[in-house]
């Protein structure tokens, strides 16, 4: 049967893993893995097609294939870094007029083209909240400096370990060595 203080070290490990994998996905929604976005949704507009807390998994899309009812992240302004997330109802000429789900009116801008970030092309409920979570001060110690702190205090713990067991072994070696030439000039 498997020693259960290594099962714990193991799952301390991954468990750390685990949050440090969550700090690299969510603390700055970025690119990652090529052209893919991972945009945070913190508003009901897009409800029940996109919960609020969900992560909206957009793909840099040509704004020439968008059509009716693809939904969209895009920006209101050429400069803003704020994104908005609604479907388009309609295409003119001038771009996309869009709407959240959840509200009665179309918004009250036309979406040009090159405000177009890209498509959603899937949606993970509910997980933007921990991505908003860690970026407080109190999920960045809870998720991060905690579980790093933890990793350094047991590598430390594994490092004395290791010298002590070196130490103890050269203690024994130069006892052995020592007996070893007792015996030897005791024979002469």
């Amino acid at each position: 049967m498997p020693n259960p203080k290594k099962l714990a070290k193991i799952a301390a490990y991954a468990i750390i893993a685990t949050f440090l994998m969550i700090f690299l996905v969510f603390y700055r929604p970025i690119q990652l893995w090529g052209d893919t976005l991972y945009e945070p949704v913190y508003t009901g507009s897009m409800e029940p097609a996109i919960p609020v807390g969900s992560i909206a998994v957009i793909k840099p899309t040509n704004p020439e294939t968008l059509k009716i009812n693809d939904i969209i992240c895009f920006r209101i302004e050429s400069e803003s870094a704020i994104t908005v997330t609604h479907r388009i109802i309609d295409i003119t000429n001038e771009g996309f007029i869009t709407k959240g789900d959840a509200n009665e009116d179309p918004d009250q801008w036309i979406v040009r083209k090159e405000n177009v970030v890209g498509k959603v092309i899937a949606v993970i409920p509910y997980i933007g909240y921990l991505g908003h979570f860690v970026r407080t001060p109190a999920g960045f110690i809870l998720l991060i400096v905690i579980p790093a702190t933890i990793l350094i205090l047991l590598e430390i713990k594994n490092i004395t370990k290791e010298i002590k067991r070196k130490a103890k072994n050269e203690q024994i070696s130069s006892l052995t060595h020592k007996i070893c030439l007792n015996n030897n000039l005791g024979q002469l």
